[in-house]
């Protein structure tokens, strides 16, 4: 079997993990698996090659990471260690995309980006995926929208979602963000998300994405079918999922 080195590009955290994704365009369908046999030997982090990355490309893909962190922090199956990892990976991507893209010759933030894509990855790949990832995976198959783009747009309202469910984790995310100190208020983390979104230069909505507004209820239909979906901490029914894609439309 041959051995792979991986020297990412971009701030997705993909070389971390053995999860493979494969999209059938025809179908309009993406598929997830898992196979230790596409997890890399070695993981060589430079961040000179990825000095001339867009700031589209480095806002969508660090999103990506981001998104990683944050579902990570609340999986239905979570090793203990992982939610400190992926809390950590937070706090590096927070600081330094908003740098990274302001300024792609800054050297020390994209090392620094690449730290927090490093952790991201190894935080979902020890975790369970859900609602957010799973509603990306059918509206990106469905749709053609690049997985970060869909990651950017979605998350806020995803973590508003389950705000009420994982009260801990959203405390957690919002402290790991400086927005505010370890309190109650569960409205504090998406809101963090949603601030940082803005920032980007990413679509912030489904229809600046392309998404027509007639698309939204098949999209919850097939969503309610996904197993990622279903593995979420909060039940989430198709009317749960209408009112959110709507919500993000």
């Amino acid at each position: 079997m041959p051995k792979l080195i991986a020297i990412p590009t971009t701030y997705a955290g993909s070389e971390m993990t053995p999860v493979v994704g494969i999209t059938d365009r025809a179908d309009g369908r993406k598929r997830v698996q898992r196979d230790p046999a596409v997890l890399p030997r070695l993981a060589i982090y430079d961040p000179e090659v990825t000095l001339d990355l867009s700031p589209e490309l480095t806002a969508s893909t660090g999103m990506n990471a981001f998104a990683h962190c944050v579902e990570a922090c609340y999986a239905r199956e979570l090793n203990p260690v992982v939610r400190p990892v992926a809390l950590e990976g937070l706090r590096h991507i927070a600081r330094s995309l908003p740098l990274c893209v302001a300024a792609g010759d800054d050297i020390e933030a994209r090392e620094d980006l690449l730290l927090g894509a490093y952790l991201a990855g190894f935080s979902i790949a020890n975790a369970t995926m859900a609602l957010h990832h799973g509603l990306c995976h059918v509206l990106g198959g469905r749709t053609g929208i690049a997985h970060g783009v869909v990651n950017a747009i979605l998350l806020p309202h995803v973590m508003a979602f389950n705000a009420e469910a994982v009260p801990d984790a959203m405390s957690a995310i919002a402290d790991a963000m400086d927005a505010g100190a370890r309190t109650r208020d569960i409205g504090a983390a998406p809101r963090a998300v949603a601030a940082l979104v803005a920032t980007l230069p990413v679509p912030k909505r489904l229809r600046d994405a392309g998404v027509s507004e007639d698309m939204l209820a098949s999209l919850a239909a097939e969503a309610a079918a996904n197993p990622t979906v279903k593995a979420n901490p909060k039940p989430v029914t198709e009317a749960d999922l209408a009112q959110l894609l709507r919500s993000a439309w």
